[in-house]
């Protein structure tokens, strides 16, 4: 109850009482004792913060860690030997605790084979040469901060292809391609079109939907070579007019059954081409059975939208 009663007055005179029960047999205490080191603990506190940095308890030296900021600087030879603690929560809470006092460590910081101290390490860096770098880190997690970080400072790199890690290969594309369309940058919007996972197919074709990126020859050229054989279907879905039922035919004719079939099914609906017409009749006796089934299907359907007009 006294306890208790300390802490609804918050009185941080009890701080030396609660030090003592560090090491009371009955968990409760020391669980308070804790909390109460935590909620009081100040600048003044340093030789507490010593004692706890070198207490056999974990818990205790990564409590330690957690509050020595607030003795500002002469917390950092405290947290120079928490670093390098044989617990790994110690040493990472030790790291985080060290970079926000000292940015200058961040060089350090950054060679530790663990990935979790080299993330805070970037969180800490404005260097965007240095963020950059990171971005080839062998931890995947590691260059997803470095380009979080690169965002929340305002800077975007225009490194996209250069990105072996799909996940931020995305994101920068999402990023980037408002600016690439702003600015008619058809070169590396194509050079988006070849290898896109097929995240990347969806942002490409929201991106393009409402752009004639039909008179980009370039573009048309990559997603004809894409390593992706569905992305053209897609970019096509939408499309009306002569140039994009040329490129239909020629996919209807020449690319692979799955393709055939995409551009099949995307016709549903809506009024077909005499060149597209023409050859429906020879795609219903294809010997694979999916397009035969998708270009009967799509000749039935056109020819219950003329009788409907």
């Amino acid at each position: 109850m006294a306890v208790r009663r300390l802490f609804e007055i918050d009185d941080s005179a009890a701080l030396s009482s609660f030090v003592e029960m560090l090491d009371s047999d009955d968990e409760w205490f020391v669980d308070k004792s804790v909390d109460a080191i935590r909620r009081w603990v100040g600048a003044e506190h340093r030789k507490l913060v010593v004692q706890l940095s070198i207490r056999k308890e974990g818990r205790l030296r990564l409590l330690s860690a957690e509050i020595s900021t607030r003795i500002g600087t002469e917390a950092l030879p405290i947290l120079s030997t928490l670093c390098m603690d044989s617990e790994s929560t110690v040493r990472r809470e030790a790291w985080r605790s060290r970079l926000s006092i000292d940015p200058g460590t961040i060089p350090v910081a950054i060679e530790s084979e663990d990935h979790v101290v080299r993330k805070t390490a970037i969180s800490h860096s404005g260097d965007v040469v240095f963020l950059e770098k990171m971005l080839h880190d062998q931890h995947p997690r590691v260059r997803e901060a470095a380009l979080d970080q690169m965002i929340s400072i305002g800077h975007i790199p225009n490194i996209v292809d250069e990105m072996v890690d799909d996940r931020l290969r995305l994101k920068l594309a999402k990023l980037l391609l408002p600016k690439m369309l702003d600015s008619g940058d058809v070169t590396s919007i194509a050079s988006l079109c070849l290898n896109p996972t097929p995240s990347l197919r969806k942002v490409l074709a929201e991106a393009l939907e409402n752009t004639d990126w039909l008179e980009w020859s370039e573009v048309i050229d990559a997603a004809k070579n894409s390593s992706d054989n569905l992305l053209l279907p897609r970019l096509l879905r939408s499309k009306k007019g002569p140039i994009a039922d040329g490129i239909r035919v020629e996919l209807l004719l020449q690319a692979e059954d799955s393709t055939r079939v995409r551009i099949l099914e995307h016709l549903h609906g809506r009024n077909v081409s005499k060149s597209i017409m023409e050859i429906l009749p020879n795609l219903c006796e294809n010997e694979n059975p999916l397009v035969a089934q998708a270009a009967t299907s799509l000749l039935k359907d056109s020819a219950t939208l003329e009788s409907e007009i």
